[in-house]
């Protein structure tokens, strides 16, 4: 291969290397993700809420539970307190007390139906939440496993492209590469052009006649275009004949 088609062929590999590596470093599955475990941080916090308002409720119905059974106790042992029935006023007394003791027990059964609906509610949306989340779960890894795949590829398509650079490098002249490698930065990429007629594929500036002859004095194959001054890569003797 001459040093002009090795100069254009690393360039083409350097227009691949950079496509790559800028679809590697923006690609949209990954702000995809990125905005995805954004909004599984929020589901997961959410789920927490649930989770503690399903826990105040399970302690609200056990001190319902706690303060029914001390209730009853405390009927029981008044029931068996010796009074005595001539004594109005003691008999009245535990009337009363066995009276407010079943209001309460009547107030701790009304109480506990509503936090039993509560907490069936508190149940249902912690599940919906969880199937919600697991389901969330489930799409994040797969799209996150079709993301790794695809960096994958494009690196190993980046790998493989840089290798063949620097085979292809190796084999230019030093000046030649140097040349080059600084042209590269200056046009972002595109620093070497063929010419058809007189027109250079590039800067497509017409040459005049007399920078054509200057061209072609000494018969290099790669110099640089009088007016954008990238590397021009002429075309040899064989093919102008």
């Amino acid at each position: 291969m001459s040093a002009g088609a090795t100069l254009l062929k690393l360039q083409q590999i350097d227009l691949e290397l950079a496509r790559n590596k800028s679809e590697l470093a923006n690609m949209p599955e990954l702000k995809e993700l990125a905005s995805k475990r954004k909004t599984y941080v929020k589901l997961k916090s959410e789920m927490t809420k649930l989770y503690a308002q399903r826990k105040d409720l399970d302690i609200e119905l056990d001190d319902l539970n706690t303060t029914e059974i001390q209730t009853n106790n405390a009927i029981e042992a008044a029931k068996k307190r010796h009074v005595d029935g001539s004594d109005y006023r003691e008999v009245q007394d535990l009337e009363n007390e066995l009276a407010t003791l079943a209001k309460r027990l009547d107030k701790i059964e009304h109480t506990r139906k509503d936090v039993v609906v509560a907490h069936k509610e508190a149940l249902d949306r912690e599940a919906r939440a969880q199937a919600i989340i697991a389901k969330f779960e489930e799409g994040v890894k797969a799209d996150t496993k079709a993301a790794r795949a695809k960096a994958a590829d494009l690196q190993a398509q980046i790998d493989a492209a840089t290798k063949e650079r620097t085979a292809l490098a190796a084999t230019l002249p030093a000046d030649v590469l140097t040349d080059y490698e600084r042209l590269l930065k200056q046009f972002r990429g595109l620093a070497v052009e063929t010419i058809q007629g007189n027109i250079p594929t590039v800067c497509h500036t017409a040459l005049q006649a007399s920078s054509m002859s200057d061209l072609n004095h000494d018969g290099s194959e790669i110099t640089h275009c009088p007016y954008c001054h990238r590397l021009l890569v002429l075309p040899s003797k064989e093919a102008q004949r």
